[in-house]
Protein backbone atom coordinates (compact mmCIF):
# COMPACT_ATOMS: atom_id res chain seq x y z
CA UNK A 1 0.00 0.00 0.00
CA UNK A 2 2.70 2.49 0.61
CA UNK A 3 5.03 1.93 -2.54
CA UNK A 4 6.06 4.73 -4.37
CA UNK A 5 7.07 7.35 -2.10
CA UNK A 6 8.79 10.39 -1.57
CA UNK A 7 11.68 11.36 1.29
CA UNK A 8 10.38 15.16 2.07
CA UNK A 9 12.50 16.17 5.25
CA UNK A 10 14.68 15.59 7.72
CA UNK A 11 12.88 13.17 9.11
CA UNK A 12 12.10 10.71 6.02
CA UNK A 13 8.57 11.35 5.80
CA UNK A 14 7.06 9.07 3.70
CA UNK A 15 3.68 9.78 1.76
CA UNK A 16 1.88 8.24 -1.22
CA UNK A 17 2.18 9.53 -4.76
CA UNK A 18 -1.37 10.51 -5.24
CA UNK A 19 -1.88 13.56 -5.92
CA UNK A 20 -3.41 15.22 -2.28
CA UNK A 21 -0.35 17.61 -2.02
CA UNK A 22 -2.62 19.83 0.50
CA UNK A 23 -4.03 17.22 2.81
CA UNK A 24 -0.24 15.59 3.20
CA UNK A 25 1.69 18.96 3.14
CA UNK A 26 -1.51 19.57 5.97
CA UNK A 27 -0.35 16.24 7.88
CA UNK A 28 3.53 16.82 7.55
CA UNK A 29 4.05 20.03 9.29
CA UNK A 30 1.53 18.89 11.88
CA UNK A 31 3.91 15.72 12.83
CA UNK A 32 6.78 18.11 12.40
CA UNK A 33 5.43 21.03 14.61
CA UNK A 34 4.01 18.04 17.33
CA UNK A 35 0.24 19.23 16.43
CA UNK A 36 -1.38 16.26 15.97
CA UNK A 37 -4.60 16.00 17.12
CA UNK A 38 -6.76 13.03 18.51
CA UNK A 39 -9.08 12.96 15.75
CA UNK A 40 -9.07 12.90 11.97
CA UNK A 41 -12.33 12.91 9.34
CA UNK A 42 -10.51 12.20 5.79
CA UNK A 43 -13.53 12.97 3.70
CA UNK A 44 -13.81 12.42 -0.01
CA UNK A 45 -15.03 9.78 -2.31
CA UNK A 46 -13.68 6.09 -2.86
CA UNK A 47 -10.18 5.42 -4.31
CA UNK A 48 -8.75 8.87 -3.68
CA UNK A 49 -6.18 7.46 -1.13
CA UNK A 50 -7.69 7.87 2.16
CA UNK A 51 -6.20 4.75 3.70
CA UNK A 52 -2.90 4.82 2.17
CA UNK A 53 -2.44 8.16 3.63
CA UNK A 54 -4.00 7.02 6.86
CA UNK A 55 -1.21 4.28 6.74
CA UNK A 56 1.31 6.51 5.70
CA UNK A 57 0.32 9.31 8.84
CA UNK A 58 0.28 6.01 10.97
CA UNK A 59 3.88 5.47 10.07
CA UNK A 60 4.94 8.88 10.00
CA UNK A 61 3.81 9.23 13.56
CA UNK A 62 6.01 6.17 14.97
CA UNK A 63 9.31 7.19 13.00
CA UNK A 64 8.84 10.68 14.36
CA UNK A 65 8.43 9.86 17.75
CA UNK A 66 10.58 7.02 18.19
CA UNK A 67 13.31 8.98 16.49
CA UNK A 68 16.98 7.63 16.77
CA UNK A 69 15.74 4.53 18.32
CA UNK A 70 13.27 3.98 15.33
CA UNK A 71 16.65 2.30 13.76
CA UNK A 72 16.08 -0.69 16.23
CA UNK A 73 12.50 -1.47 15.48
CA UNK A 74 10.76 -2.76 12.10
CA UNK A 75 7.62 -0.20 11.73
CA UNK A 76 6.09 -3.42 9.75
CA UNK A 77 5.87 -4.88 13.15
CA UNK A 78 3.86 -2.01 14.42
CA UNK A 79 0.65 -3.92 13.41
CA UNK A 80 -0.76 -4.50 17.04
CA UNK A 81 -0.27 -0.68 17.79
CA UNK A 82 -3.26 0.11 15.10
CA UNK A 83 -6.70 -1.27 14.64
CA UNK A 84 -8.98 -0.89 11.37
CA UNK A 85 -12.71 -1.27 12.17
CA UNK A 86 -14.63 -2.09 8.70
CA UNK A 87 -18.59 -2.94 8.02
CA UNK A 88 -18.96 -6.34 8.47
CA UNK A 89 -19.87 -7.91 5.43
CA UNK A 90 -23.35 -9.19 6.25
CA UNK A 91 -24.57 -5.53 7.87
CA UNK A 92 -26.08 -2.57 6.45
CA UNK A 93 -24.18 -0.40 9.38
CA UNK A 94 -21.28 -0.40 11.49
CA UNK A 95 -22.65 -1.41 14.56
CA UNK A 96 -22.24 -0.54 18.54
CA UNK A 97 -20.61 -3.59 19.79
CA UNK A 98 -18.15 -3.09 16.74
CA UNK A 99 -17.48 0.35 17.54
CA UNK A 100 -16.95 -0.90 22.20
CA UNK A 101 -14.57 -3.45 21.08
CA UNK A 102 -12.69 -0.85 19.09
CA UNK A 103 -12.74 1.56 21.55
CA UNK A 104 -11.23 -1.07 23.66
CA UNK A 105 -8.56 -1.93 21.75
CA UNK A 106 -6.96 1.53 21.68
CA UNK A 107 -7.61 1.41 25.24
CA UNK A 108 -4.67 -1.11 25.38
CA UNK A 109 -0.44 -0.04 26.12
CA UNK A 110 1.06 0.55 22.83
CA UNK A 111 3.38 -2.59 22.30
CA UNK A 112 5.90 -0.04 21.52
CA UNK A 113 5.20 2.50 24.01
CA UNK A 114 4.16 4.71 20.79
CA UNK A 115 1.24 6.06 19.38
CA UNK A 116 -2.00 3.52 18.78
CA UNK A 117 -3.59 4.33 15.91
CA UNK A 118 -7.31 3.31 15.12
CA UNK A 119 -8.88 3.54 11.67
CA UNK A 120 -12.30 3.59 10.80
CA UNK A 121 -13.22 3.05 7.24
CA UNK A 122 -16.02 3.70 5.43
CA UNK A 123 -17.71 5.93 8.82
CA UNK A 124 -20.38 6.96 6.87
CA UNK A 125 -22.03 3.45 8.13
CA UNK A 126 -21.69 4.31 11.53
CA UNK A 127 -24.93 3.85 13.08
CA UNK A 128 -26.27 6.47 15.48
CA UNK A 129 -25.84 3.92 18.94
CA UNK A 130 -21.71 3.52 17.03
CA UNK A 131 -21.29 6.97 16.76
CA UNK A 132 -22.51 7.82 20.10
CA UNK A 133 -20.40 4.99 21.56
CA UNK A 134 -17.69 6.93 19.51
CA UNK A 135 -18.12 9.77 21.16
CA UNK A 136 -17.13 9.08 24.72
CA UNK A 137 -13.94 8.08 23.48
CA UNK A 138 -13.76 11.42 21.80
CA UNK A 139 -14.79 13.11 24.84
CA UNK A 140 -11.87 11.71 26.43
CA UNK A 141 -8.37 12.17 24.67
CA UNK A 142 -5.93 9.71 25.69
CA UNK A 143 -2.38 10.72 25.17
CA UNK A 144 -1.11 9.10 21.76
CA UNK A 145 -4.01 7.72 20.71
CA UNK A 146 -5.02 8.79 17.46
CA UNK A 147 -8.09 7.66 15.59
CA UNK A 148 -9.12 8.17 11.65
CA UNK A 149 -12.26 8.12 10.45
CA UNK A 150 -12.37 7.80 6.49
CA UNK A 151 -15.98 8.71 4.92
CA UNK A 152 -17.17 9.79 1.59
CA UNK A 153 -19.53 11.63 3.20
CA UNK A 154 -18.35 13.52 6.73
CA UNK A 155 -22.08 15.00 6.64
CA UNK A 156 -23.71 11.67 7.61
CA UNK A 157 -21.06 11.71 11.17
CA UNK A 158 -22.58 13.65 14.17
CA UNK A 159 -21.89 17.15 14.53
CA UNK A 160 -20.16 16.17 18.11
CA UNK A 161 -18.02 14.06 16.34
CA UNK A 162 -17.20 16.73 13.26
CA UNK A 163 -16.40 19.39 15.89
CA UNK A 164 -13.81 17.76 18.07
CA UNK A 165 -12.24 16.25 14.84
CA UNK A 166 -9.56 17.74 11.77
CA UNK A 167 -11.24 17.44 8.48
CA UNK A 168 -9.17 16.86 5.61
CA UNK A 169 -10.63 16.52 2.18
CA UNK A 170 -9.81 14.21 -0.25
CA UNK A 171 -10.33 15.66 -3.82
CA UNK A 172 -10.06 14.41 -7.02
CA UNK A 173 -7.22 14.61 -9.44
CA UNK A 174 -6.67 15.72 -12.73
CA UNK A 175 -6.47 13.24 -15.88
CA UNK A 176 -2.92 14.06 -16.22
CA UNK A 177 -1.79 13.12 -12.76
CA UNK A 178 -4.07 9.56 -12.91
CA UNK A 179 -2.68 9.11 -16.52
CA UNK A 180 0.48 9.48 -15.61
CA UNK A 181 0.44 7.61 -12.01
CA UNK A 182 -0.92 4.54 -14.23
CA UNK A 183 2.20 4.93 -16.95
CA UNK A 184 4.57 4.94 -13.55
CA UNK A 185 3.00 2.26 -11.77
CA UNK A 186 2.28 -0.48 -14.67
CA UNK A 187 2.95 -1.52 -17.48
CA UNK A 188 0.27 -0.46 -19.81
CA UNK A 189 -0.50 0.89 -23.22
CA UNK A 190 -1.41 4.31 -23.61
CA UNK A 191 -4.34 3.94 -25.26
CA UNK A 192 -5.91 1.83 -22.43
CA UNK A 193 -4.11 4.24 -19.72
CA UNK A 194 -6.36 7.05 -21.47
CA UNK A 195 -9.46 5.25 -21.33
CA UNK A 196 -8.77 4.17 -17.53
CA UNK A 197 -7.76 7.88 -16.32
CA UNK A 198 -10.93 8.87 -17.72
CA UNK A 199 -12.97 6.05 -16.37
CA UNK A 200 -11.66 7.01 -12.88
CA UNK A 201 -12.62 10.64 -12.72
CA UNK A 202 -9.39 11.88 -11.11
CA UNK A 203 -9.17 8.86 -8.87
CA UNK A 204 -5.69 6.97 -9.38
CA UNK A 205 -6.45 4.07 -7.32
CA UNK A 206 -9.49 2.84 -8.98
CA UNK A 207 -7.54 3.40 -12.37
CA UNK A 208 -4.68 1.35 -11.11
CA UNK A 209 -7.02 -1.78 -9.78
CA UNK A 210 -8.67 -1.58 -13.12
CA UNK A 211 -5.26 -1.74 -14.92
CA UNK A 212 -4.09 -4.88 -12.53
CA UNK A 213 -6.34 -6.60 -12.91
CA UNK A 214 -8.68 -7.29 -16.47
CA UNK A 215 -11.55 -9.18 -14.28
CA UNK A 216 -12.29 -5.67 -13.06
CA UNK A 217 -12.02 -3.66 -15.57
CA UNK A 218 -14.84 -6.57 -17.64
CA UNK A 219 -16.85 -5.54 -14.64
CA UNK A 220 -16.62 -2.15 -15.06
CA UNK A 221 -17.38 -2.50 -19.01
CA UNK A 222 -20.49 -4.53 -18.16
CA UNK A 223 -21.48 -1.94 -14.99
CA UNK A 224 -21.54 1.06 -17.31
CA UNK A 225 -23.00 -0.94 -20.63
CA UNK A 226 -26.50 -1.84 -18.29
CA UNK A 227 -26.31 1.50 -16.29
CA UNK A 228 -26.61 3.39 -19.50
CA UNK A 229 -28.99 0.61 -20.54
CA UNK A 230 -31.16 1.43 -17.67
CA UNK A 231 -31.11 5.28 -17.86
CA UNK A 232 -32.03 4.98 -21.27
CA UNK A 233 -34.89 2.53 -21.36
CA UNK A 234 -38.27 3.17 -20.13
CA UNK A 235 -39.77 2.58 -16.62
CA UNK A 236 -41.13 -1.01 -17.22
CA UNK A 237 -37.61 -1.99 -18.63
CA UNK A 238 -36.32 -0.15 -15.54
CA UNK A 239 -38.02 -1.84 -12.90
CA UNK A 240 -36.99 -5.55 -14.57
CA UNK A 241 -33.27 -4.56 -14.80
CA UNK A 242 -33.68 -4.19 -11.23
CA UNK A 243 -34.33 -7.69 -10.76
CA UNK A 244 -31.97 -8.87 -13.53
CA UNK A 245 -28.94 -7.22 -12.42
CA UNK A 246 -29.55 -7.14 -8.03
CA UNK A 247 -32.14 -9.78 -7.55
CA UNK A 248 -34.80 -9.79 -4.85
CA UNK A 249 -32.16 -8.87 -1.68
CA UNK A 250 -29.78 -6.36 -3.30
CA UNK A 251 -26.32 -6.52 -1.86
CA UNK A 252 -25.39 -2.71 -0.47
CA UNK A 253 -22.22 -2.47 -1.94
CA UNK A 254 -23.69 -3.42 -5.67
CA UNK A 255 -26.01 -0.49 -5.36
CA UNK A 256 -23.11 1.42 -4.52
CA UNK A 257 -20.87 0.66 -7.31
CA UNK A 258 -23.98 1.29 -10.07
CA UNK A 259 -24.79 4.46 -7.99
CA UNK A 260 -21.47 5.41 -8.52
CA UNK A 261 -21.70 4.31 -12.63
CA UNK A 262 -24.95 6.20 -13.02
CA UNK A 263 -23.45 9.49 -11.51
CA UNK A 264 -20.68 9.42 -13.70
CA UNK A 265 -22.96 8.78 -16.72
CA UNK A 266 -25.45 11.39 -15.97
CA UNK A 267 -22.30 13.64 -14.98
CA UNK A 268 -21.39 13.14 -18.74
CA UNK A 269 -24.62 13.80 -20.39
CA UNK A 270 -24.68 17.37 -18.11
CA UNK A 271 -21.14 17.70 -19.53
CA UNK A 272 -22.35 17.20 -22.92
CA UNK A 273 -25.62 19.39 -22.52
CA UNK A 274 -23.16 22.30 -22.25
CA UNK A 275 -21.28 21.51 -24.82
CA UNK A 276 -17.78 20.12 -23.11
CA UNK A 277 -17.46 16.72 -24.98
CA UNK A 278 -13.57 16.87 -23.90
CA UNK A 279 -14.50 16.44 -19.71
CA UNK A 280 -16.30 13.40 -20.24
CA UNK A 281 -15.87 10.11 -18.05
CA UNK A 282 -16.86 7.50 -20.88
CA UNK A 283 -16.23 9.16 -24.02
CA UNK A 284 -16.68 6.12 -25.70
CA UNK A 285 -20.23 6.79 -25.22
CA UNK A 286 -20.02 9.91 -26.73
CA UNK A 287 -21.87 8.88 -30.16
CA UNK A 288 -24.28 6.87 -27.81
CA UNK A 289 -25.65 9.57 -25.95
CA UNK A 290 -26.06 11.82 -28.62
CA UNK A 291 -28.11 8.95 -31.08
CA UNK A 292 -30.60 8.24 -27.93
CA UNK A 293 -30.63 11.80 -26.26
CA UNK A 294 -30.17 14.36 -28.96
CA UNK A 295 -28.19 16.47 -26.54
CA UNK A 296 -26.96 18.26 -28.92
CA UNK A 297 -30.43 19.69 -30.25
CA UNK A 298 -31.20 20.79 -26.64
CA UNK A 299 -34.35 18.61 -25.39
CA UNK A 300 -34.59 18.95 -22.04
CA UNK A 301 -31.14 17.01 -20.88
CA UNK A 302 -29.41 19.43 -18.73
CA UNK A 303 -32.10 19.65 -16.67
CA UNK A 304 -33.07 16.06 -16.56
CA UNK A 305 -29.33 15.05 -15.67
CA UNK A 306 -29.69 17.87 -12.97
CA UNK A 307 -32.53 16.01 -11.14
CA UNK A 308 -30.92 12.72 -11.67
CA UNK A 309 -27.67 13.82 -9.88
CA UNK A 310 -29.66 14.84 -7.28
CA UNK A 311 -31.43 11.86 -6.85
CA UNK A 312 -28.52 10.11 -6.89
CA UNK A 313 -26.88 12.27 -4.12
CA UNK A 314 -30.21 11.34 -1.89
CA UNK A 315 -29.70 7.89 -2.46
CA UNK A 316 -26.31 7.99 -1.39
CA UNK A 317 -27.83 9.17 2.26
CA UNK A 318 -30.56 6.38 1.92
CA UNK A 319 -27.76 3.51 1.65
CA UNK A 320 -26.07 4.58 4.90
CA UNK A 321 -29.82 4.51 6.96
CA UNK A 322 -32.05 1.87 6.81
CA UNK A 323 -34.22 2.03 3.99
CA UNK A 324 -35.18 -0.76 2.09
CA UNK A 325 -32.58 -0.95 -0.84
CA UNK A 326 -35.03 -1.95 -3.43
CA UNK A 327 -36.97 0.64 -2.62
CA UNK A 328 -34.38 2.91 -3.43
CA UNK A 329 -33.11 1.47 -6.37
CA UNK A 330 -36.95 1.87 -7.59
CA UNK A 331 -36.82 5.39 -6.31
CA UNK A 332 -34.15 5.82 -9.13
CA UNK A 333 -36.38 4.09 -11.40
CA UNK A 334 -38.88 6.53 -11.57
CA UNK A 335 -36.73 9.86 -11.22
CA UNK A 336 -34.71 8.56 -14.32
Amino acid sequence: MLSNFMNKSSWQLNWPLIGQDKVISFLEKSILADKVVQTYVFSGPKDLGKSSVASAFARNLWQKDLGDKEETFNLDSFSSDVYVLEKLLDKRQIGIDQVRDFNERLGLSSFFNSYKIGIIKDAQYLGQDAQNALLKTLEEPREKVIIILLTENHQSLLPTIISRSQVLYFYPTSYDIVYNYLLSNVEIERSLAKDLAAAASGRPLRALKWAEDNNLYQELILKVSQAFEFINSDLSARLNMIEEIFGKKPDNDLVWSYIEQWELLWRDALLLSLGLSDRLSYPNYLNKWRDKMKIEEGNGYHQRSVKALKSLQQAKTYLTGSINLKNILENLAFHF
